[in-house]
């Protein structure tokens, strides 16, 4: 447990303070410190042995940490970290700020425990300079998906990190039909959206309590299955008197390249592929996106989807037409779409002449190789990607360029703008597979920029099928 020190802790105390300095028992006197007016010292406490202990000086909503201290033999343990998530909640802290000679081994131990050198002050100690380090409070955001056929719930902290997901998929039910029935839909999350929150609250291990704000889609997507996250969501920032944060669902979709280990870098070029959304985007900085060149019909998904209908193949389309694709070669002559120097897209031809060469070769009674042709397709369609992404590379001088949208977990896509990538010398930055279908944590990741702009959404938030985050 942690607790305030006591005068009895004294003996303890100085002995952690050894650790410190060999003059600590000069420096600091627990008898006059314990009552001092904003400072306060707490210790860690497990079995009646006091591990550690943590020294901070309060101002408002930030904190000097004066000292910390844990026993040789129990670091490592998480004991410092506990100390200082404890009092940066207790007292409400944002930031929690120290100095520190730059040539003192903490310095990897403040690192460790999330703090970040903010700038060196010449000259701090008679033996030399200190590194001024700060440790900003973290965000736990629990985040809602539901605008289409995944009801999702994830709680995502300081918009990077994935604390837990959770996931409903309703592929099953909608492969009966040949794609998504939007009543049946809305009716499955009405069934999960509990389950989902549930599941992602318990295996965080946390509590609603514990988190700053809730995050959910509100456009684009399905109306009536918008509507249903977004109601949970509006109950729970009322009931636990959270703010509420709205995000589009392509943000979103972005916003899964900052995820775990990934980070977008701006300025950026952005590829948006979807079932609903073909996009090359201009990444200025973080919600200032402009659009350079967008599908003039057909998004790239739903021509994926078509083919497949076309094919025979079961929906999901997409993932079909790729694993045919895998085995087959682009043995069939296909039209090249847009074949122009803008950076507008069409797969609109693309579809018709399948469906056409289906037709014709269908009433020759020719028999279709539907592996090559799954594979001509998918070749014409990416190539066409990558044709206009090399266009926009050449015309915008950039050297970070990000995929986005449920099509980027497509392995010839990812293959292929990596070659790109590297023909340029410029980073590409991909989520996970994970993280490329509609899922929760890409909405808490969209949701914390906007958390610290302080763009909270009112109770009279309304869902919308349709709705623009590009500006053009």
């Amino acid at each position: 447990m942690i607790r305030r020190i006591k005068l009895s802790d004294n003996d303890t105390y100085l002995k952690l303070g050894s650790y410190i300095s060999s003059d600590f028992s000069k420096l600091y006197n627990l008898d006059s410190l314990i009552n001092k007016k904003y400072n306060y010292i707490y210790v860690y406490e497990d079995n009646n042995i006091v591990k550690g202990f943590i020294h901070i000086q309060v101002s408002f909503d930030e904190a000097d940490l004066i000292n910390i201290a844990v026993l040789s033999n129990y670091r490592n343990n998480g004991v410092g970290k506990t100390l200082i998530d404890y009092v940066m909640n207790k007292h409400k802290l944002k930031c929690l700020n120290l100095e520190v000679n730059v040539n003192n081994e903490a310095v990897k131990f403040y690192k460790n425990l999330g703090f970040n050198i903010i700038r060196t002050i010449p000259n701090y100690y008679e033996e030399g300079d200190a590194y001024f380090m700060k440790k900003e409070k973290d965000v736990y955001i629990f985040a809602i998906e539901s605008s289409c056929d995944e009801t999702s719930a994830a709680v995502i902290k300081n918009g990077h990190d994935v604390i837990s997901l959770s996931i409903a998929t309703q592929i099953a039910t909608h492969e009966n039909y040949g794609g998504v029935v939007p009543e049946i839909a809305s009716r499955m999350h009405t069934e999960s959206i509990t389950y989902v929150i549930d599941d992602a609250i318990k295996k965080s291990k946390m509590s609603m309590e514990d988190m700053d704000a809730i995050a959910v889609t509100y456009t684009p997507g399905l109306l009536g299955c918008l509507l249903v996250g977004i109601e949970a969501a509006k109950t729970l920032a009322l009931v636990y008197n959270k703010p509420l944060i709205a995000v589009n669902h392509i943000a979103g979709h972005i916003y899964a390249n900052n995820l775990e280990d990934k980070r977008i870098t701006f300025p950026s070029l952005g590829l948006v592929v979807s079932g609903g959304h073909t996009e090359i985007i201009y990444l200025k900085d973080d919600y200032d996106f402009k659009i350079l060149g967008s599908t003039l019909d057909d998004a790239i998904g739903e021509a994926y989807d078509k083919v497949a209908r076309v094919l025979g193949l079961k929906y999901p389309g997409g993932p079909n037409v790729e694993k045919y694709a895998k085995n087959g070669n682009p043995s069939y002559k296909l039209n090249t779409p847009m074949n122009d120097d803008s950076l507008n897209l069409s797969f609109s031809g693309l579809k018709s002449n399948i469906i056409n060469l289906v037709h014709n070769e269908t009433q020759r009674r020719n028999e279709i190789n539907k592996e090559d042709l799954a594979c001509s397709f998918q070749t014409t369609a990416v190539l066409e990607l990558v044709k206009k992404m090399e266009l926009a590379i050449n015309k915008y001088n950039v050297n970070n360029m990000i995929i986005a949208g449920g099509v980027s977990a497509n392995s010839y896509l990812r293959e292929q703008m990596q070659e790109l990538a590297n023909k340029y010398n410029i980073n590409l930055s991909i989520p996970k597979f994970i993280y490329c279908t509609d899922n929760a944590a890409m909405i808490g990741a969209a949701a914390y920029p906007l958390y610290l702009k302080g763009e909270f959404a009112s109770y009279n938030l309304n869902g919308k099928s349709t709705s623009k985050i590009f500006k053009s």
